[in-house]
């Protein structure tokens, strides 16, 4: 029997992380360009995946009429819950938010208005749905493990899934230890290859679309999982110097593509449209911004119609995720987002995607270390983190950008 490891909770960091990135990249814009240090982003959160579950399963929303044609599946509900989220992010904007930037309201009076609006969206949540945890209908995913065994002569991988109460084998292979060695290798040097091509033309003017350093670990990624695919040897045994088990799942796989076509998209309007450069000179200057033309307010109100995209985003993957959704959720998320943007840098979206998997990976990765009885002080995890980080480098990880 292999136990899970190191390596397992890095996997589920790594989801984690991004369930978290989603909502920190939403609070990040908000405050950087808009200026709100917006404490009703976890109950945003909530609304989202709330807006999914209407669709997804009418019957569970007694306040609310049954659709006519009855329930649909959950990418149809989720594309529902973000169309809808992002009309509630422009009603915060024009109902609330712009009214009280108009009497120039200063920080703490947006920081007690956002919190005002935080308990709204709960108590609405709980008068319509009540307080039961409820799940998506979803068909049933499986998870699928991956057994990895080191042993003198290489390592074997065993992919197995428990089926009817017993482990079965779905597949088996293995690479020697020469071939290992020079898979590694070479997904390093095809890293660090991307990496030099494409900083050799940096200077100040220069605006990458996808960071040098993100795409050398891509590209040293995607060539370990290709050369890893086409070259399977036979197995290498299971007498074993050290072994581990991975636990994945469809589920999570999905929920890390999807979060990173999201990230990609966002970060090819902010770089590569009118708009973008818009939002980036506000959150640089606003009043410089508007002397030169750009229509502030009309970037703000786009900067909540992605936030509240990003909050259903984030919402509806937390509850696909955990399996159930519940009115405290968004609360339960907002401590570890307001930690991932502070840590990556308050004013960057792209520190703030940074710190949130370093944040998701801290908190698995810190109760698989520490014992089982302080599994409950997983949230505490990311603050220590955060701590920690700030005091060697103030700007957080990406700096203020």
């Amino acid at each position: 029997m292999v136990d899970t490891g190191l390596l397992d909770a890095l996997a589920q960091g790594l989801v984690t992380g991004t369930i978290i990135a989603a909502g920190a990249i939403g609070l990040s814009l908000v405050y950087s360009i808009a200026e709100v240090p917006n404490f009703a982003h976890g109950d945003m959160i909530t609304v989202g995946a709330y807006f999914a579950l209407v669709v997804n399963r009418p019957a569970e929303i007694s306040l609310l009429p049954g659709l006519p044609g009855g329930a649909v599946s959950l990418v149809v509900a989720g594309v529902f819950a973000l169309v809808a989220a992002s009309a509630f992010g422009a009603l915060y904007e024009l109902a609330i938010f712009r009214r009280f930037r108009s009497k120039e309201a200063d920080l703490i009076t947006m920081v007690i208005v956002s919190l005002g609006l935080a308990l709204v969206l709960r108590n609405l949540v709980l008068f319509v749905a009540g307080s039961r945890n409820i799940a998506y209908e979803t068909p049933v995913v499986r998870d699928v493990n991956w057994d990895l065994y080191l042993t003198g002569s290489g390592l074997t991988v065993q992919r197995t899934q428990r089926q009817a109460g017993d482990i079965a084998l779905l597949g088996e292979w293995g690479y020697p230890l020469w071939l290992l060695l020079g898979i590694v290798a070479a997904a390093a040097g095809v890293g660090y290859g991307v990496y030099r091509w494409r900083s050799t033309d940096d200077d100040f003017r220069t605006v990458h679309l996808v960071s040098p350093r993100v795409l050398g670990v891509l590209g040293g990624l995607a060539t370990l999982l290709a050369l890893a695919y086409a070259l399977r040897f036979g197995p290498q045994g299971t007498d074993a110097l050290w072994s581990t088990r991975i636990g994945t799942s469809y589920k999570d796989i999905v929920i890390v593509v999807i979060v990173a076509v999201a990230m990609f998209l966002l970060n090819l309007v902010l770089k590569a449209t009118r708009l973008g450069k818009g939002m980036r000179a506000t959150a640089d200057n606003m009043d410089l911004a508007e002397v030169r033309g750009v229509d502030v307010n009309r970037v703000q109100l786009v900067v909540w119609v992605i936030a509240g995209l990003l909050t259903a985003l984030a919402g509806v993957l937390a509850g696909w995720s955990a399996s159930n959704v519940n009115p405290n959720m968004g609360f339960t998320l907002l401590l570890p987002v307001f930690a991932a943007v502070i840590l990556g840098g308050i004013r960057s979206p792209y520190g703030a995607a940074a710190g949130a998997i370093l944040i998701g990976i801290s908190m698995d990765v810190g109760v698989y270390l520490l014992p089982s009885g302080l599994a409950t002080y997983r949230t505490a995890i990311a603050f220590v983190v955060l701590i920690g980080v700030l005091l060697v480098k103030p700007d957080g990880i990406w700096g203020d950008v």
